[in-house]
């Protein structure tokens, strides 16, 4: 049985923390009385992952049976995760892979023969074909590619209409999705509060329609848009949802050791410890990226959840808050964060998406307060190095060097840059034809981290580029202390601390 998450106290015995620190992993002293909140233990793996997928789909959660659901004749497409989720394993199939397999296999044998997958990319970038080998594996990439197996394309006008937003503009989603008999959707669940049953109709809607409703000047009816397309397809389509659940980080017998509290180290984990430090401090930072997950077997699977939408939602959840959700009793004047670097394809973070991804940290949980109190300070541990990856990546440059030099402020950046950079022929150029991200996909990165830039005081890069954290509207620091001193003039100068600790994913907030 998994340990729930606890506090701990830190004092004068308390050894050096882990802190990632975007490819590096660091050890770190934390004041004497700072809490650190632990999450829980990961659930345990699925050892028979195979049969459970096949029980998964044989009695799924309110709905009949997938093989019932397919029938000779039908429409059926298959909707599944991108690179935004991670790599499952290094060592053998992608669990997405294995789902689809098995799904295909119930097609093949029902007689349906009218199937197309689709990588529910949104405004991410098109998967290239070794990507789309990399997570179907070589058996369903040559059968389906490439007419067969697509990313969604935002601008391509193979959309349909199925609604009007607040503000006039038309819904629309992709075509194919629309016209579906069987709208299979698989998904990688890894964080609480992900966005669960209307992630299907988010990352097949149109740019226009994604602009309309993810727009800083929206509302909250956005929100509800997008609801309404879910039900939508359910109007012409059945969806069946096949949710998989993942330990938090990646298993292995060299990185076993980076989710054991540091008290229970053995002498073995000290030196894989020292190790990685060491490595990361003399190998060149192209070299660095992934280093503490390049030896681990991939990620364990903890629930394979079927059925309809609505339904499976809540039981996956609660199976990620069970590893993931640890509860402080109130909030800090002063929370600490470390954000690694992801274990996708092409992983590292430029400062944009880092930044992004740390303040929505604040917010992760899905109703309980954040565990630092407002007007506090957020310290993270992030170089922001000022590096754009030169395929995805071409508007968020112009993005970070042009729009967030003139104005951090979403409302005013919507206003002053959007427009050109949306319909921008050249970007939508890259976005279609060379594995770009879509020109809108930097300003919704930003806008996702609104909420918490309002809601804090002091934002601090431990560790950060200058350049970078000054562009972004935050301060940067060398060490924790000095950060500690940057902000005492707002949260005193023996601030209530509290350290988030573990990744990548790990969910805080006051009970």
């Amino acid at each position: 049985m998994s340990r729930p998450g606890f506090v701990l106290s830190v004092d004068a015995q308390t050894p050096p923390l882990v802190v990632f620190q975007g490819e590096k992993v660091l050890l770190q002293r934390l004041p004497s009385g700072s809490s650190v909140l632990y999450p829980p233990e990961a659930l345990p793996g699925i050892q028979q992952l195979d049969a459970e997928i096949s029980e998964a789909l044989a009695d799924p959660v309110e709905s009949e049976p997938l093989s019932a659901l397919l029938k000779r004749g039908s429409r059926v497409t298959i909707v599944f995760d991108d690179l935004s989720q991670p790599i499952t394993s290094r060592t053998a199939p992608d669990v997405r892979a294995r789902v689809i397999e098995r799904v295909l296999e119930l097609a093949a044998a029902a007689g349906v023969d009218d199937v197309e997958l689709i990588a529910a990319t949104g405004l991410r970038r098109r998967l290239t074909p070794y990507d789309l080998q990399k997570v179907l594996g070589e058996r369903v990439f040559a059968s389906f590619f490439p007419e067969q197996l697509h990313s969604h394309d935002a601008e391509d006008g193979n959309v349909v209409t199925v609604g009007t937003a607040a503000d006039g503009t038309p819904i629309e989603i992709n075509a194919r999705v629309v016209s579906s008999d069987l709208v299979i959707s698989v998904r990688l669940a890894t964080a609480v509060a992900n966005e669960g049953a209307p992630a299907v109709a988010t990352k097949l809607a149109s740019a226009r329609t994604a602009r309309a409703l993810n727009s800083p000047l929206a509302g909250p009816e956005a929100a509800a848009s997008y609801e309404s397309l879910v039900d939508t397809i359910g109007e012409t389509a059945t969806v069946f949802t096949i949710d998989v659940t993942l330990t938090p980080e990646p298993t292995g017998p060299a990185t076993a050791f980076l989710s054991k509290r540091e008290r229970e180290w053995s002498i073995t984990d000290r030196a894989l410890s020292a190790g990685i430090q060491l490595a990361t401090k003399v190998l060149p930072s192209r070299a660095r990226v992934g280093l503490t997950q390049v030896s681990g077997v991939g990620f364990g699977v903890t629930s394979v959840l079927a059925g309809k939408p609505s339904a499976v939602h809540p039981l996956t959840e609660s199976f990620l808050a069970q590893q993931q959700v640890g509860e402080v009793d109130s909030a800090a004047d002063v929370a600490i964060f470390g954000i690694p670097n992801p274990t996708g394809v092409g992983a590292t973070l430029n400062p944009v998406t880092a930044a992004s991804l740390g303040l929505g940290q604040i917010f992760n949980g899905s109703t309980a307060a954040p565990v630092v109190r407002p007007g506090g300070t957020a310290i993270f541990y992030h170089p922001l190095t000022p590096w754009f990856h030169p395929l995805y990546n071409p508007a968020y440059v112009d993005f970070f060097a042009e729009a967030l030099s003139a104005t951090t402020d979403p409302a005013q950046l919507s206003a002053e840059f959007e427009t050109r950079f949306a319909t921008d022929p050249w970007y939508r150029h890259l976005y279609q034809t060379s594995y770009a991200h879509h020109a809108l996909h930097p300003f919704h990165a930003w806008y996702s981290a609104a909420p918490a830039i309002d809601y804090l005081g002091e934002i601090i890069f431990v560790g950060g580029n200058l350049e970078s954290t000054r562009r972004l509207g935050f301060k940067a620091a060398t060490t924790l202390n000095d950060a500690l001193e940057m902000a005492s003039d707002s949260v005193g100068l023996e601030p209530s601390i509290t350290y988030v600790h573990g990744a990548p994913v790990s969910i805080s907030e006051v009970s």
